[in-house]
């Protein structure tokens, strides 16, 4: 019996060993696994480690027009517009971008006199010659511009004012995205952004593509009171489709005379454009509740959905090949609008009595150009 048990028991472990092997073996066969491509126009190099240093310089905004009406007791009403501008200054970023296969990771500090914030940005990526997917996150914390303007332009009942509000507003952001390549393979999409694929002749394809992103402006209950409770915290989901054209111009290329790729020189430019059409647009708007004290006592919600809107994807990169050494500049534009479809019900935040007719409309926009140096091992 106890040698029955033992056969057993190695049994089970001989298995489960071979299991967690072969998982591994899949897992390894993805990252690895040579694309189908035509080696007349794409040349692969073999699946390995890479180390990457990058830095950038990014500039991300958040803007927000509320408009609104006020009524006086006679019943007159004024139409209003209350904006708000959270724009963040030059933000220059170092890290590191480490990558095997297909996949890449990359992990960003800002650096330069405000890096006390420690300001961080995620980056996690899987890009293939057909299909790829990309999720980001960063966040930033600056003093906002807000605004309000009274009555009609021009009329002697016009008034506007403008400032800087003294406490820091919060915005994250979180995207995600993925597309796929219809020609592809004579086409590379990811050549000048990542070492695993070299284009050695001029090509092009028609890309289509989806991304979600979800952002958050966080306005503190400390600093509410500088912009009437009209914008305390404010988030956005939007859900986008779309289709465009990339192409890559291959200015100089030489192919590998060695085996571990000795001689391989190439240059290539990329530039690519996506319009998209976001579909489910999500706006969320809370207010602050306050005593008669002036102290922060709850949240009041409203949640409004908003027409679909055309918005816009575009890209440019460089890219340098010299033997086992990648060197990119690339450079993206992102361009996100949104608007209520319908009022948002004054009963759900915590606004005066005079105040009716609410609906907001905005946009969400980040550029940012980087520099990546990689080495695969």
């Amino acid at each position: 019996m106890k040698k029955l048990l033992a056969v057993a028991s190695l049994f089970i472990v001989m298995t489960a060993q071979a299991q967690e092997a072969s998982f591994w073996n899949k897992v390894n066969a993805f990252l690895t696994k040579p694309a189908v491509v035509d080696t007349a126009f794409v040349y692969q190099p073999k699946a390995s480690f890479s180390l990457g240093l990058f830095s950038t310089g990014q500039k991300a905004g958040f803007d927000v027009d509320v408009n609104f009406k006020v009524k006086y007791a006679d019943g007159t009403t004024l139409p209003c517009v209350s904006t708000y501008s959270l724009s963040e200054d030059l933000c220059k970023k170092v890290g590191l971008d480490l990558g095997y296969g297909n996949v890449g990771f990359g992990f960003g500090m800002e650096v330069g006199p405000r890096s006390a914030q420690k300001k961080h940005s995620l980056g996690l990526n899987i890009k293939g010659k057909s299909w790829g997917v990309h999720a980001e996150y960063f966040s930033i914390s600056n003093p906002f511009t807000t605004g309000i303007a009274i009555g009609e332009a021009g009329s002697s009942s016009y008034w506007e004012d403008q400032w800087t509000t003294e406490e820091n507003a919060l915005l994250k952001n979180f995207t995600i995205d993925g597309y796929y390549v219809f020609n592809n393979k004579r086409f590379a999409y990811p050549a000048t952004y990542k070492i695993g694929l070299v284009q050695r002749h001029t090509a092009g394809s028609w890309l289509v593509t989806a991304r979600y992103m979800q952002g958050s402006l966080y306005n503190s209950p400390e600093a509410a009171l500088d912009t009437y409770n009209l914008l305390d915290c404010f988030s956005t989901l939007q859900a986008s489709v779309g289709g465009g054209y990339s192409v890559n111009f291959v200015l100089w290329h030489k192919d590998p005379t060695g085996s571990r790729d000795q001689g391989l020189r190439n240059v290539t430019l990329n530039l690519t454009a996506m319009p998209v059409i976001t579909l489910a647009n999500y706006l969320e708007t809370v207010s602050y509740a306050y005593d008669v004290e002036g102290h922060h006592t709850g949240d009041r919600v409203s949640k409004v959905w908003c027409y679909p809107m055309p918005n816009y994807i575009g890209s440019a990169a460089a890219s340098l090949t010299w033997n086992r050494f990648f060197f990119s500049t690339q450079f993206t534009y992102n361009r996100f609008y949104f608007r209520s479809s319908d009022a948002v019900d004054v009963n759900q935040l915590n606004l005066p009595d005079y105040v009716d007719d609410i609906s907001f409309r905005g946009i969400f926009h980040d550029w940012m150009l980087k520099g990546l140096l990689v080495y695969r091992f």
